[in-house]
C-alpha cells in the first residue's frame, strides 16, 4: 500500500509537530516546580517522542511512494518551535501557566489529527491519525487533571469519586 505525496507530507509535518511538542514538554519539566508537574511533563515528552517515531517509521516502511523520502526535520520549524517555547515558558512561568500552554498545544494537535483523518483516503492512514488523535485526547485529559489537582487538591480528590491523583 502506498500513500500519495500529499499524505506523506502530512506525515512529515506531524512528526515535526510531535518533536516540537516534545521540546516544549522537556522545557516545561525543567522549569516547573511541582514534582507531579515535572513527572507529567517528562511522561508527555516521552510519549511525543514515540508519536514522532511512529510517524517517521510509517512513512519509511513502503507506505510513501519510492520517490518520496521522509524529509529531514526542518531546522527552521524546530528553531521557531524552540523560540516559541523560550518565549512562552520563562523562568517566572508558573506551573499552571505551563499546563495551560500544554493544553493549548494538545488541542491544536487533536484538531490537526482530526483534520488529517478526514483527509486520508487510505484506511490505514485514517486509523493512524485517529489513533494519534486519541493519544492527544489522553494528553489533554492528563493535563486537565493535573491543573485541577494543583488548583484545588481537596476538591479534585473527591471529583468523580477518585481517592488520589492516579493519572
Amino acid at each position: 500500500m502506498a500513500l500519495n505525496k500529499d499524505m506523506c507530507g502530512i506525515l512529515a509535518m506531524g512528526a515535526q509537530k510531535e518533536r516540537a511538542a516534545r521540546d516544549f514538554y522537556l522545557e516545561a519539566a525543567r522549569k516547573t516546580r511541582h514534582p507531579l508537574g515535572k513527572q507529567m511533563f517528562d511522561r508527555l515528552a516521552g510519549e511525543e517522542t514515540k508519536h514522532q517515531q511512529l510517524l517517521e517509521d510509517w512513512a519509511n516502511v513502503d507506505v510513501c511512494p519510492v520517490d518520496v523520502h521522509f524529509p529531514p526535520v526542518d531546522k527552521d520549524f524546530i528553531k521557531k518551535g524552540r523560540a516559541k517555547v523560550a518565549e512562552k515558558v520563562k523562568a517566572d512561568t508558573g506551573d499552571l501557566d505551563a499546563i495551560e500552554l500544554g493544553q493549548e498545544m494538545e488541542r491544536k494537535s487533536i484538531q490537526f489529527y482530526l483534520d488529517c483523518a478526514g483527509k486520508a483516503a487510505d484506511a490505514g492512514a485514517k486509523d493512524l491519525f485517529t489513533k494519534l488523535k486519541a493519544e492527544e485526547d489522553k494528553h489533554l485529559a492528563l493535563l486537565t487533571d493535573l491543573y485541577d489537582f494543583l488548583v484545588n487538591p481537596g476538591l479534585w480528590s473527591v471529583r468523580d469519586e477518585r481517592a488520589n491523583f492516579d493519572s
